[in-house]
């Protein structure tokens, strides 16, 4: 039996071999194909992102010395500065904080911003709001537990989750969606 075929043209061709035609069709397919996949892994995973658990978005930040805070009753505004990676990018932001002293290694720590619209607040000493946490930008009022009792601040003082290690008090810092009446991380 022959291994030979003839072709349109009347040529003998071997049977084993392809024609220029088909390798250039598995080719254009072959690439068609690897270009297709690498286009779909970034849209299954831009659908199938939602669905995957969100993590806390926020850092573990040190205070400073719980014996440091003990020493007032006072609420005592801490400021410091956090690490924000973008990409490539890493930048500096400052942030604050407010912490309460509840005795002992208890204390309750507030965000700085508030929930309002995002505005730094103040502990009051004196004046009609002495005692209470004031926002001078809309006159939004906090009790010392971080309530509001006056103003347009939808939700109270966001408290964040605390920790003391080897004597350092240290606060997991995050923002939240200002404006809002439920605490949601951003």
């Amino acid at each position: 039996m022959n291994n030979f075929l003839i072709d349109r043209r009347g040529e003998s061709q071997d049977e084993s071999s392809i024609s220029r035609r088909t390798f250039l069709q598995y080719t254009v397919a072959a690439v068609s194909s690897f270009i297709g996949i690498l286009a779909g892994v970034p849209l299954v995973g831009y659908v199938t992102g939602p669905l995957q658990a969100k993590q806390k978005v926020g850092s573990w930040v040190s205070l400073g010395k719980v014996a440091d805070f003990a020493k007032s009753n006072d609420p005592q505004l801490v400021q410091f500065t956090i690490t924000q990676q973008d990409g490539w990018t890493e930048a500096q932001e400052g942030r604050t904080c407010w912490v309460v002293p509840q005795g002992g290694n208890s204390f309750t720590v507030f965000n700085g911003r508030c929930t309002h619209l995002g505005c730094a607040y103040s502990w009051q000493t004196q004046g009609d709001w002495a005692g209470k946490f004031s926002c001078p930008c809309h006159n939004g009022i906090y009790d010392r537990a971080g309530h509001v009792i006056g103003g347009p601040p939808p939700r109270p003082l966001d408290m964040l989750e605390t920790k003391v290690v080897d004597g350092q008090l240290n606060v997991f810092y995050e923002d939240f969606r200002l404006g809002v009446p439920d605490k949601t991380p951003i």
